[in-house]
């Protein structure tokens, strides 16, 4: 118990000194307020603020969707929300296993919080040193303990938390993780994607499946919402969909026709260049990585 007061006091200090991550959530519909983060990877710049975190007005409580990538963060997110409307969390969902998406669950655990999270979440993710770790500085990770969700979903469900009823979905090919989990709540026409969709910046491939993930989209285009969050990115209207689908159906087209010509891995990344993209965050970094991993997933299906 002392060890937390601590923990808790160095943390406010941080915070009082200026030394925090400065949160300021934007509103971007009556029940929904959400935490933008950069459009980069996580560095001792940003210190893990780069992702989007959202909370969600149930009325009789706080409902957070991704808890951040720090224990400091998940703080700074609550602390921010009690200045709009004081009242408790009453349950927090991770969308996938990527670490800036739950590492601030410690708060939130701290505090008696239920964590729902994809049933792909294992001991593992608890174990290993995280990226985030390694990438920012020690000081902004201070306090963050691995904390896994409470109960992990493996199917679709429903679910009334405070006065809102809210669908679960999950998927059952890998899309841009092998378990990715998406909220939506029907009554607001609200859709929470987390990583499925990405916008203002490339998307990463490395954990996911160019199929599964374009199959996945077109699950979420027929579903009635009229404002979406993704876990990077700005853009929350209809169009927000637009750049992710694009890039995703031109990189699968691209390669497998490279393929179909017999270009060999060596070779790919210089003929599918998509240079329409070259100039958002990220291209230089990932375009490359997600031919190569596109290539990979598509050599079975042409043999």
């Amino acid at each position: 118990m002392m060890q937390k007061s601590l923990l808790l006091l160095c943390v406010s200090c941080m915070i009082l000194w200026g030394q925090g991550y400065g949160l300021t959530p934007k509103q971007v519909a009556p029940k929904l307020y959400c935490f933008f983060g950069d459009l980069e990877v996580p560095n001792t710049k940003n210190n893990g603020n780069m992702v989007n975190t959202c909370y969600i007005d149930a009325g009789e409580g706080w409902i957070v969707f991704d808890s951040g990538p720090t224990y400091l963060y998940a703080k700074e997110a609550f602390d921010a929300m009690q200045g709009i409307k004081s009242q408790p969390v009453l349950a927090l969902f991770n969308s996938h296993v990527h670490d800036d998406h739950w590492l601030g669950n410690g708060f939130y655990h701290d505090k008696g919080v239920i964590i729902y999270g994809p049933a792909n979440f294992s001991a593992d993710h608890l174990a290993i040193p995280t990226r985030i770790e390694e990438a920012i500085q020690p000081t902004f990770y201070q306090g963050t303990v691995p904390v896994a969700p409470d109960y992990l979903i493996s199917a679709p469900r429903t679910l009334t938390i405070g006065h809102i009823k809210l669908q679960l979905l999950t998927f059952s090919d890998p899309a841009h993780t092998s378990n990715d989990l998406v909220l939506f709540i029907p009554s607001e026409g609200v859709l929470l994607a987390g990583d499925l969709i990405f916008n203002d910046r490339l998307p990463s491939l490395r954990d996911g499946s160019l199929k599964g993930w374009l199959k996945a989209l077109e699950r979420l285009k027929r579903l009635s919402w009229h404002v979406v969050v993704g876990g990077h990115g700005y853009k929350t209207g209809r169009d927000a969909m637009h750049f992710i689908d694009t890039y995703l159906h031109r990189l699968y087209r691209q390669v497998k026709e490279a393929m179909e010509e017999d270009v060999e891995m060596g070779e790919i990344t210089k003929r599918v260049r998509l240079s329409e993209y070259r100039t958002m965050a990220l291209y230089d970094l990932l375009h490359g990585k997600n031919v190569i991993k596109a290539y990979e997933e598509l050599e079975w299906e042409i043999e």
